[in-house]
């Protein structure tokens, strides 16, 4: 798969929530003709190696099946039963300690030869070949600056593109517009395909510097003016 880089990745629309959840599409673009037209730029590129922890701002990734890859991080449990390798007793270790906790929680990773979810029987829109392992819905997760803006003019406490955990911001395009993408192209080879609007949890009212929950904010904004 090509190699995203958010200064120079140019975002085509190959058909005429906050944040749409989006798979990696497998068939070829040769195979059918049809016009792209630009509609924004990649400006940013996060990964998360661990699940529901502070995601990391990269320059460049792979997008792959699962998600995307930089060096040896991979993108981010689900409430089915999935594969994973210990990852021993140090790191356990480590997280237990950390979080002050009297459970000993236990660090797992998904690797490429494990069995991976069928997300065909949760979703309509996946199919055979779409593989999904530890997140919650889809290995991507495309958002645009533009939304976020948006949704800062109606908060009193504005927030940042981080607190939705997106793995590709896009700029160049009219808030909420990529909810209505079903296809986009990224480059020359990467394909999107959009599975739905991205359901909105908790996670977004942490601070991502602090770690400090607001509790309401921003979903109950979200709530009444994206009545979601």
């Amino acid at each position: 798969m090509e190699s995203l880089s958010p200064t120079r990745a140019t975002l085509f629309l190959a058909v005429t929530g906050l944040g749409a959840a989006v798979l990696v599409s497998w068939f070829f673009l040769t195979k059918r003709r049809r016009s792209l037209r630009k509609v924004g730029e990649v400006s940013h590129l996060f990964l998360y190696p661990i699940k529901s922890c502070r995601g990391t701002s990269i320059p460049e990734a792979e997008c792959k099946p699962f998600g995307l890859q930089s060096g040896n991080l991979k993108d981010r449990v689900h409430g089915n039963e999935v594969c994973g390798r210990d990852c021993g007793d140090k790191a356990s270790q480590w997280i237990t300690s950390f979080l002050k906790s009297k459970e000993v929680y236990r660090l797992v990773q998904f690797e490429d030869n494990m069995k991976p979810r069928n997300p065909k029987n949760e979703y309509e829109k996946y199919t055979d070949h779409d593989k999904v392992a530890y997140p919650d819905l889809s290995p991507l997760l495309l958002m645009s600056e533009a939304s976020v803006d948006n949704l800062n003019t109606k908060l009193q406490k504005m927030v940042t593109i981080r607190n939705f955990r997106p793995n590709i911001v896009v700029t160049g395009c009219e808030a909420h517009e990529e909810d209505s993408w079903e296809e986009v192209q990224i480059g020359t080879s990467v394909t999107l395909k959009r599975v739905m609007p991205c359901p909105r949890c908790i996670l977004t009212t942490v601070n991502p510097d602090t770690g400090v929950i607001d509790m309401k904010e921003p979903l109950e904004t979200m709530r009444r003016y994206l009545n979601c």
